[in-house]
């Protein structure tokens, strides 16, 4: 009975990926009118952060969708070992980036500018996020093994 429960959730979750995946499409093919429209460059600056991020989006979902139903995720320790240095490395490369962007959003006296500069900030968060999670990953792998 509980594989059944497991089973239905996760056709569910397959579908509510696969809708919102049409929303990013959507969002992909209104970002691009609205940037044929104008020829403001803020405004086809923020259109294609918002196209950009969609069209990732859409790929994270398909990699999703395809670790449920054709290719489980698979990382060995051996694998993530290998690398784990350049990550670190890379990781203090964030953190400095994020520290540059808030000394320039705090000297900057622009309101578009320093808009752009939070942008920017939360951008190199998330990148500090998403290797946070890998060490996050890491840790667990230990503890199992």
């Amino acid at each position: 009975m509980a594989n059944g429960k497991g089973q239905e959730r996760t056709e569910k979750l397959l579908k509510t990926l696969r809708d919102w995946q049409g929303i990013e499409r959507h969002a992909i093919e209104t970002t691009t009118k609205i940037m044929e429209k104008t020829d403001n460059l803020l405004i086809r600056q923020f259109m294609e952060i918002i196209r950009n991020d969609s069209v990732q989006h859409h790929r994270v979902q398909q990699f999703i969708i395809d670790s449920l139903t054709k290719q489980p995720v698979n990382l060995s320790h051996d694998e993530l070992a290998q690398i784990w240095e350049e990550i670190e490395a890379h990781d203090k490369v964030e953190k400095k980036t994020i520290e540059i962007a808030k000394e320039c959003r705090d000297e900057c006296q622009f309101f578009v500018q320093r808009s752009l500069l939070e942008y920017l900030i939360s951008d190199e968060e998330k990148h500090d996020l998403i290797l946070q999670g890998l060490e996050d990953f890491k840790k667990n792998m230990t503890k199992l093994g």
